[in-house]
């Protein structure tokens, strides 16, 4: 017994290691990491996407109830209380425009401020044909249409209303 030496080395007994070296653990994470990332971008995508398009048909519906409003009084709602006025505070008490309500800062109808808001928290612009000559100048140009309802979106591109 004297003498005896016991060696565990995986290359003595055939072996292998049984845990992960630091290396693999780091290029595991590593593309763990890009991978998420490549997802979340997408995603991003995504949800910029579905924002224009509930603002798209939010200027739509607000637009359109700009006029329904017009058929039903024979003018055109106070530019000051307009959303109060087109979501059933006005004499008639009808609604002609359904909004979610506003959870935060984000889109929907905030009614102790009576603002709508579009799907990145900013409030819908509204500009009423105040001559009734059918023609809205908004921004430098001249729409021919009673209402132009608009939202400045992300800041890069905005959605107009183009109800006639």
């Amino acid at each position: 017994m004297k003498g005896l030496v016991t060696r565990h080395s995986s290359h003595v007994t055939g072996r292998r290691p049984t845990a992960f070296t630091l290396v693999e653990l780091l290029v595991v994470i590593a593309i763990i990491v890009v991978l998420a990332g490549l997802g979340f971008a997408g995603m991003q995508g995504a949800i910029n996407s579905g924002k224009k398009a509930q603002a798209r048909n939010d200027v739509h519906q607000a637009a359109s109830a700009v006029k329904a409003y017009l058929l039903e009084y024979g003018r055109l709602p106070e530019q000051e209380d307009i959303w109060k006025t087109l979501t059933g505070e006005n004499s008639k008490k009808i609604v002609f425009l359904e909004a979610k309500a506003a959870k935060g800062d984000k889109g929907g109808y905030n009614s102790g401020t009576g603002q709508l808001l579009d799907p990145w928290g900013k409030e819908y612009q509204v500009q009423l044909d105040d001559d009734y000559n059918n023609k809205v100048d908004f921004n430098g140009a001249e729409h021919l249409t009673t209402v132009v309802v608009y939202s400045q979106g992300d800041g890069k591109s905005g959605v107009i209303s183009n109800v006639q």
